[in-house]
């Protein structure tokens, strides 16, 4: 064995023996649809709840949307005149993160990749001026969800980065159901931005 194969094995060695350090993340972050079967521009919140352990990392993520689906996909669900109909959903997550940066801290740019899968909660209130008749057109559906994206987060101090995150989501929906206002798979485009707290281990 030569000198520079000597140094070569001594350094892939020293590598996978070097200690590989966690990272716990918590992100609470705003977003936005840009684009889809559901309402873009209006804006939501949520948090996540990351682990990140050398080239692979896991994701629980909670989100709320206000004024969810387009109002012309849902006006059927009531009368012409009468009654306002609002949709909301909350969206729970769970994702594998695959940070393309995998060595120890180096660096201050972070470019991620994820896909997960979770559950959409919709909800379909109405409201109308008699109360007797309020029952009559609320409503709601859950649904199988996937998502599949990538982000990068950019490091301001140890502890806090910014973090810029870019997803699609597709809702399986069953299209025999009898409850729930929205009856075909819908797909979405979220753009998020958050400030993450990195907590090192």
């Amino acid at each position: 064995m030569n000198a520079r194969t000597t140094a070569l094995a001594a350094l892939v060695l020293a590598y996978a023996a070097a200690p590989t350090h966690a990272d716990v993340l918590v992100t609470p972050y705003i977003d936005t649809h840009v684009a889809g079967d559901v309402q873009n521009g209006r804006g939501g919140i949520g948090a996540s709840l990351g682990y990140v352990r050398g080239p692979l990392g896991f994701e629980l993520d909670l989100e709320r949307h206000a004024h969810f689906f387009n109002d012309a996909d849902v006006a059927d669900l009531v009368p012409a005149e009468g009654v306002d109909l609002n949709t909301h959903a909350t969206i729970a997550m769970a994702s594998v993160l695959v940070p393309l940066r995998i060595r120890g801290r180096a660096g201050i740019w972070i470019p991620y990749g994820a896909a997960g899968i979770g559950l959409t909660y919709a909800v379909f209130e109405a409201f109308v001026f008699d109360a007797a008749d309020q029952n009559n057109y609320d409503t709601s559906q859950v649904n199988l969800t996937l998502n599949v994206g990538g982000g990068v987060m950019h490091a301001l101090s140890e502890h806090v980065r910014l973090r810029l995150d870019v997803r699609y989501f597709r809702a399986l929906v069953d299209e025999s159901a009898h409850e729930g206002g929205y009856f075909k798979d819908y797909g979405f485009l979220r753009v998020s931005v958050g400030v993450t707290f990195a907590f090192l281990q």
